[in-house]
């Protein structure tokens, strides 16, 4: 007895798993464990057994072997496979002696016989105790190892050069490193969708995570290669020597490690894809790096891209760069000004409707068209600004004039939510049937749109005014989304109407779109008619109306 109170002394804290399908000898033990243990939880199963151990964590796992869904090796093998540190011990019967290679496979931590014998248990606890208690010991070591670890980490996080979360170099070390007339190359790596990973699992989960990205960057980074962290999911890796194939040979090498490699922080493991550029210089190394990875990221994700001196990414980059400062001065003084485009109706061959197209007309009367600034626009935001002018100057324009007209609305618009209240007061102001306002939106916005922007759209179509889809057939269409708006015209893209004399396969694609939309009821209207040839065939189609320069150019009429 004397010793058993010895023993308890060692076990009364710990909590206890006990799985038995036999039910003399569960009470039998039961009351033993009982007598030792802080906490016995009771299974009658393997089965059973297992979603206990989910559930809650414990000291010891005490499992009967032949019992049935799962007998006690397969049991204990999951549950070392979850947890190898687990301490587990079998119960066996003498006559079970075959299952005693495979439990020590598996790597169970001790037996007790049936039938049981207290001192073979005594023993059994006692050297599992010690383990236990020497565990505690190494763990509590650990802890302060690591509080140690902490503060140096924190000394360590005051120097400049090193990235807070990651440990790995940052901006500032890059920059130090590279000089102008350098000729290094820079890998520079974006983790694709990351945002996803803060959302889900909240921006602690995102750090960790972020940490186990570096760490397996820097393991997998070649040697006398430095690897960076930029900021937020960008990470750069820069050699000093090497050649633009081998680099190349590199990302490719990374980029499928990235796709097939889970990164785990505690029960979330994700995968991820990486968008790569590479850039080869001196000053300019990073710059060049950032355009490359920009023009990959319009390819998609999950890309590679050499920066090319000779693209013309990077001109038009600076073309819209160039033209920012111009919109804003063109909003400043006045100078967005619509241009109208009529529609003709193929039955009477009559202007029935018009386009409202935004232009830019300079005090000297020079004309920008929208392919030179909408770009700038929609980059530095002001898309609603110049929406809502045209808006207010084409329903000045059309209040005492019997055509119907479009404007172009886009997504940005709608995220801005100004729409409607905007629409009505303007309809009210110039005295305008609402019915007369056809609104463009780009084929993307019916397939992509939040459902905030769909109750817009569908609140406009309410109040009265109609609606149409510009472009259509150039991106992912969404015909559900399409048919659910309601929507009362649909524009065949210029792409396939424009060679529709000529080019059989243009032909088909303008005759299908042209079926869908009668379908749903819609009517339809061919842009970029720009010959007779190209009218008949439109005609052939029985296409309701015709945009296009055969029947003349936009004009201001102002």
């Amino acid at each position: 007895m004397e010793s058993v109170l010895v023993l308890k002394e060692q076990t009364k804290d710990l909590t206890v798993l006990y799985i038995e399908d036999d039910e003399a000898s569960r009470r039998q033990v039961s009351q033993v464990f009982s007598l030792l243990f802080a906490n016995v939880v009771i299974a009658q199963d393997g089965e059973e057994g297992w979603n206990e151990y989910e559930r809650v964590v414990y000291d010891i796992v005490f499992t009967d072997i032949n019992m049935p869904k799962m007998n006690g090796i397969e049991l204990a093998e999951k549950i070392k496979n979850k947890n190898p540190f687990q301490q587990v011990v079998l119960i066996s019967a003498h006559n079970e002696s075959e299952y005693l290679l495979p439990a020590i496979r598996v790597g169970v931590d001790g037996f007790i016989m049936k039938p049981i014998e207290v001192e073979q248990m005594k023993d059994v606890l006692r050297k599992l105790a010690n383990m236990i208690e020497a565990k505690k010991i190494v763990s509590e070591y650990y802890t302060r190892l690591e509080n140690e670890v902490k503060k140096k980490t924190n000394e360590l996080q005051k120097l400049a050069n090193i990235d807070t979360l990651t440990g790995l170099y940052n901006r500032h070390k890059f920059n130090n490193m590279v000089k102008v007339e350098d000729n290094k190359i820079l890998l520079l790596l974006n983790i694709d969708n990351f945002d996803n990973i803060n959302i889900s699992y909240g921006y602690s989960s995102g750090d960790v995570i972020l940490y186990n990205i570096a760490n397996f960057l820097q393991l997998n980074s070649p040697p006398d290669v430095n690897v960076f962290r930029f900021g937020h999911d960008e990470f750069a890796f820069l050699w000093r020597e090497g050649s633009l194939p081998e680099v190349q040979s590199f990302a490719e090498e990374l980029q499928n490690k990235i796709a097939t490699f889970p990164i785990k922080d505690g029960k979330i493991s994700v995968r991820f894809t990486a968008t790569i550029a590479i850039a080869q210089g001196g000053f300019d190394l990073l710059k060049n790096a950032h355009l490359a990875l920009k023009e990959a990221r319009l390819l998609g994700k999950n890309r590679i891209k050499t920066y090319d001196p000779d693209s013309r990414f990077e001109s038009y980059q600076k073309e819209i760069q160039r033209h920012i400062p111009l919109l804003f001065d063109a909003l400043n003084e006045d100078q967005i000004t619509p241009y109208f485009h009529q529609i003709i109706n193929n039955k009477t061959e009559e202007i029935e409707k018009y386009e409202c197209l935004a232009r830019i007309v300079g005090d000297n009367g020079h004309v920008i068209l929208p392919a030179f600034f909408i770009k700038a626009a929609e980059v530095s935001g002001m898309l609603p600004s110049i929406t809502r002018i045209m808006i207010e100057k084409s329903f000045l324009f059309f209040r005492d004039k019997p055509f119907s007209f479009s404007i172009n609305i886009s997504e940005p618009d709608l995220n801005d939510g100004y729409l409607i209240d905007f629409l009505k007061e303007s309809a009210q102001k110039y005295a305008i049937d609402p019915n007369r306002v056809i609104l463009e939106v780009l084929e993307g916005v019916s397939t992509y749109a939040t459902e905030s922007n769909l109750n817009q759209l569908n609140d406009l179509k309410l109040i009265g005014f109609q609606l149409a889809i510009d472009d259509f057939g150039t991106q992912n269409s969404n015909f559900e989304r399409v048919h659910r708006l309601q929507v009362d015209y649909i524009k065949i893209d210029g792409t396939f109407i424009k060679f529709i004399d000529t080019d059989e396969n243009s032909y088909k694609i303008a005759q299908s779109i042209t079926n869908f939309a009668k379908s749903i009821g819609a009517k339809v209207i061919a842009e970029f008619v720009h010959s007779r040839a190209v009218y008949e065939k439109v005609l052939e189609l029985d296409i309701d109306y015709t945009q296009g320069y055969y029947f003349g150019e936009p004009k201001s009429y102002c």
